[in-house]
């Protein structure tokens, strides 16, 4: 006589461990969702909130200034100069914060486990943080022509809508380019006081070497950012060598800090 024993369907399966069709199907984090969450830490932190309603009132001071300087008398032009200016100091600290998060919160365990790839969390930061600059932009422009109305309505200013392609492009891309050079020096130190100390100080102490040593100055033409970007700003189209200059000087204030910080970020060990 012969015993045949059958094993029960749901003890192979216990013992093989669960079925890969239970699971479902293992799809990586999109990246537009990476995008979303490193946005929401932007503007959704006390520091991050904060910090912008700061560059806000920041941009309203100068606004309300300018209306009671020379009556406000002033084209669509200057506001926008006075609105975007604080911009382009204030918002890479923004940026700083944004890379340096994970290191100084203590959030690199949490953040890398969800998403182990590391270069997308980087690419992440960079985009939400133009979007943010971008969009930032666009209400310091329009700040500066509700300002300019209102000093022709109620200051009996002179009308001058007037504002080049390239004012506005050029001012935009200081913005940008001055986000970036946040983001480089976050990455490039993973520390939120000594990156920002060293974003606003080694420029500085690099244009005052410039002005006090003569056979600087021909230098500073290439490599000091605050004078070759000045072009962007004019209201013309930059020459040749003013863009070889910018090129130049981004390459050492904005792209060899991003290459030594993306390779931190990449290699560092998370403790």
């Amino acid at each position: 006589m012969t015993t045949t024993t059958t094993t029960p369907a749901t003890a192979v399966h216990a013992a093989d461990g669960p079925r890969r069709a239970d699971l479902g199907p293992v799809r990586p984090v999109p990246l537009s969702r990476l995008v979303r969450v490193e946005a929401r830490k932007q503007v959704d932190t006390l520091a991050g909130r904060w910090f912008l309603v700061t560059i806000g009132l920041v941009a309203a001071l100068v606004v309300g200034i300018m209306l009671f300087v020379d009556g406000g008398n002033h084209g669509l032009t200057a506001f926008v100069t006075g609105t975007v200016m604080p911009l382009s100091i204030l918002l890479p600290i923004l940026g700083i914060m944004t890379a340096t998060a994970e290191w100084g919160q203590r959030t690199a365990m949490t953040t890398f486990t969800l998403e182990p790839r590391r270069g997308r969390v980087v690419a992440a930061k960079v985009i939400s943080s133009l979007v943010l600059g971008a969009l930032t932009f666009a209400v310091a422009v329009a700040l500066a022509a509700l300002a300019h109305g209102i000093a022709v309505g109620a200051r009996g200013a002179t009308a001058d809508w007037e504002i080049g392609g390239w004012m506005l492009g050029g001012s935009a891309l200081v913005l940008a380019l001055s986000l970036g050079q946040g983001l480089a020096f976050g990455m490039a130190l993973l520390n939120t006081p000594a990156a920002i100390v060293a974003y606003l100080v080694l420029p500085m102490v690099w244009s005052i070497l410039t002005q006090l040593i003569s056979w600087m100055r021909d230098v500073a033409a290439w490599l000091d950012p605050s004078v070759t970007l000045v072009p962007l700003s004019s209201g013309q189209a930059p020459t040749g060598e003013q863009w070889a200059q910018i090129g130049t000087s981004m390459t050492l204030w904005l792209v060899i800090p991003m290459v030594i910080g993306v390779w931190r970020v990449l290699h560092r060990e998370v403790k």
